[in-house]
C-alpha cells in the first residue's frame, strides 16, 4: 500500500494525580455522540440529517455505527457492521434497559434518546456539556506528507478523581467517512438516495492507561482502505470506561 493511503498518528499519553484545573482540563470538552442507525431503516434518515448538523457544532465529536440486523429485511446496508451492532447491544446492557432500536443517539456513552428528536438530543448535549469531565485529548497536526497522509499528535490527561468505574481508561480511536451517498435499491427506503456523514469505518483500542499512573507514550499507524476518498475521512479519539462505557474525554481531526 502506498504511503498516500496512510495516515501516521503519534500518541502520546500523559496521566497525572493533578487536578484538572492544573492539567488544563476542561470540563465542558468535546462531547461524543453516536447514532446508531441502518439505511435498512425507514425511521433513520431524520436522525442521520440531525447527526450531520450536530457534527458540525463546535465541541461535538459526531459517529455513525451502521449496524447489520435490519439486512434482512431487503437491503444490505453497504457500512454496516456486525460489530456496531455488538457495541449498542453493549450500551444496552450498561443502562440496563435492553433495549436496542434504531435510531438510537448515545450521548458521552451515559444517556440515549431517539436519533431523531433534536429537542431531547439538544437537551442531552447541553446536560453533557455542563458535566465535570476527568479526561481531556487533544489532537494536534505534526506533518502532513503526499497530500494524503498526515501525522497526528495527541495529549491525553487523566485525573485520578473517582469517577471511573474501571482500574483503566481506553483509548479509542473511530476512523471515519463523510458525505457517503447510495442509491437505496430495496428495503424500507428504496428508491431513496440516502447522504450519511460520520460513517464509522473502524474502531481499535489504541491502549489503556491508568489515571494518577505514569505517563505513556505510544505510535499507532492506520492504513485506509483504497476505497475511502481520503479526502473526506477523519479521525476521533476518545476515553472510555470499558465496564461502564462512559466517556471522559475525546477529540476530533478532519482534513481541511
Amino acid at each position: 500500500m502506498t504511503s498516500s493511503r496512510i495516515l501516521f498518528f503519534a500518541v502520546l499519553v500523559h496521566v497525572s494525580t493533578l487536578s484538572a484545573a492544573a492539567q488544563g482540563v476542561d470540563s465542558s470538552g468535546p462531547i461524543v455522540l453516536e447514532l446508531f442507525t441502518s439505511q435498512g431503516c425507514s425511521s433513520c434518515p431524520p436522525a442521520d440529517r440531525l447527526l450531520s448538523r450536530l457534527g458540525e457544532e463546535a465541541g461535538v465529536v459526531a459517529l455513525s455505527f451502521h449496524v447489520d440486523y435490519w439486512n434482512y429485511i431487503g437491503w444490505t446496508d453497504p457500512f454496516s457492521s456486525e460489530a456496531w451492532s455488538k457495541r449498542q447491544r453493549s450500551y444496552a446492557r450498561a443502562f440496563r434497559s435492553g433495549r436496542v432500536y434504531t435510531p438510537q443517539l448515545v450521548v458521552d456513552g451515559r444517556r440515549d434518546c431517539v436519533g431523531s428528536d433534536a429537542d431531547e438530543a439538544g437537551e442531552l448535549l447541553a446536560e453533557a456539556r455542563r458535566r465535570k469531565r476527568s479526561g481531556h485529548v487533544e489532537l494536534q497536526v505534526e506533518r502532513v506528507k503526499d497530500g494524503d497522509a498526515v501525522r497526528l499528535l495527541a495529549d491525553v490527561a487523566a485525573e485520578a478523581d473517582g469517577s471511573v468505574g474501571s482500574e483503566s481508561l481506553d483509548l479509542m480511536m473511530a476512523t471515519f467517512e463523510l458525505d457517503l451517498v447510495t442509491p437505496v435499491g430495496r428495503g424500507e427506503n428504496a428508491r431513496r438516495t440516502l447522504k450519511n456523514d460520520y460513517v464509522v469505518r473502524r474502531l481499535t483500542k489504541v491502549l489503556s492507561i491508568t489515571p494518577g499512573a505514569a505517563s505513556k507514550k505510544d505510535r499507532v499507524t492506520v492504513s485506509l482502505d483504497p476505497a475511502w476518498r481520503s479526502e473526506n475521512v477523519g479521525v476521533a479519539v476518545f476515553l472510555q470506561d470499558p465496564e461502564r462505557l462512559t466517556i471522559h474525554g475525546a477529540a476530533v481531526w478532519q482534513k481541511p
